[in-house]
């Protein structure tokens, strides 16, 4: 394993089987160059291969989790699953035979759990992904959207809270709170922990790495939210997971990282940094050459201050009018998109696909959520609203709309 991982070699399951006198380490050895050429998980193989059976593999999982969680030794894992292998009784009477106590167990903030402890899925639901996930090797997180159980921007908000209760940023009854409001208001999870006073971002706050890959075009949103669901499993930064799944190279999260400073001291926008990232894949150029080819946009910097001191030097305007004009700005949808538009943070089909949903969700034609799923698809595939609408099949309250 990799210097800096928190989870060591012994906490693998098959390891774990194999320190417990479950497996041989020939058996292990097979299974793992099964696993390596089917890409199946490793439990499956096991079962498949007949090395063990489902009961010794819900076992092993569940003495897993208990020492991730700290809720029991690793020697009493090990002790617990050989007892298991050697007697007739179940796992649960095993790990009461070296002590573990069930009652005792502390909550633990897996992104199931959240979920189905904040209401936004069931127990059955859970299982059933659960099941799947053991089965297919796909994280929980990416069983649950393609289900249609939630949303991609719940399993945004579920794995920031995740993120947020292991930082010890927030607790975990903040986290639940938290997920509530967001589902509830249709906002996301920053704005309902800021909202409820459990949390406010650094005020120098910096891109996060996973927005600036996506900006970049260097990976995209599911396959972030896998590389982050499983680094919270193993306890590995989203960076590493998205080398090791080949998204990225090491050379480009280097960059990536070097970028993350530079925005937090303020000498780059999060899009420029964006872009520079880029270049620096598409034309395998040095980061120092990415910058010094950008248009920084210093000379719109400073033509905006000039034209502020311009008008107040005048008397024409005060730091007052300024203000209220951005103010007037923001809540204005037209003019905002202009600006957006202007300075590149958008293109024109997007404005109009913005534009357009905002019509339709004020029309309750479609949902908030239905939005910006289709704004997202028709961006990815260079459409308009109402061809991304119809190929998601939400067309009927639209067609009325403009039968109308």
């Amino acid at each position: 394993m990799k210097p800096g991982t928190k989870s060591p070699n012994s906490h693998r399951l098959g390891e774990l089987l194999m320190e417990a006198g479950v497996l041989s380490a020939e058996e292990l050895k097979h299974a793992m160059e099964l696993n390596g050429e089917t890409g199946l998980p490793l439990g499956r193989v096991l079962v498949m291969c007949g090395y063990i059976d489902e009961k010794e593999l819900e076992s092993a999982v569940w003495a897993q989790s208990l020492v991730k969680d700290g809720a029991i030794t690793l020697d009493k894992a090990r002790e617990a699953l050989n007892l298991y292998k050697r007697s007739s009784n179940d796992f649960e009477a095993c790990l009461a035979h070296v002590g573990f106590v069930k009652e005792s167990r502390t909550p633990t903030a897996r992104l199931g759990e959240l979920l189905v402890e904040a209401d936004i899925i069931g127990k059955p639901q859970l299982q059933d992904a659960l099941k799947t996930s053991q089965e297919t090797g796909l994280p929980l997180g990416r069983i649950l959207v393609l289900t249609g159980a939630i949303s991609e921007e719940m399993l945004s908000a579920a794995l920031t809270a995740q993120v947020l209760v292991r930082d010890a940023k927030i607790s975990r009854s903040q986290a639940l709170q938290a997920l509530k409001s967001s589902r509830f208001r249709q906002v996301n999870i920053e704005v309902s922990l800021m909202d409820l006073g459990f949390y406010r971002p650094p005020p120098r706050q910096r891109v996060k790495l996973g927005e600036l890959l996506v900006l970049s075009g260097m990976v995209n949103e599911p396959d972030l939210m896998n590389a982050l669901e499983m680094g919270l499993i193993r306890e590995v930064p989203v960076g590493q997971m998205l080398v090791e799944g080949g998204f990225i190279s090491k050379r480009i999260l280097d960059t990536a990282l070097k970028l993350q400073e530079i925005v937090a001291s303020h000498s780059l926008s999060a899009l420029k940094a964006a872009e520079a990232l880029r270049q620096v894949a598409e034309r395998d150029i040095s980061l120092a050459r990415a910058i010094s080819e950008l248009d920084l946009s210093g000379t719109e910097v400073k033509e905006r201050i000039r034209l502020g001191e311009m008008l107040k030097a005048a008397g024409i305007v005060n730091d007052n009018d300024i203000r209220k004009a951005l103010r007037d700005a923001r809540r204005n949808s037209a003019l905002l998109g202009k600006i957006l538009l202007v300075t590149g943070a958008i293109d024109e089909p997007t404005l109009h696909a913005t534009l357009r949903s905002l019509v339709l969700v004020r029309d309750e034609k479609i949902t908030m959520e239905q939005a910006i799923i289709a704004i997202n698809h028709a961006r990815k595939h260079q459409l308009t609203l109402d061809e991304a609408l119809s190929e998601l099949k939400w067309t009927s309250a639209v067609v009325i709309d403009r039968e109308v």
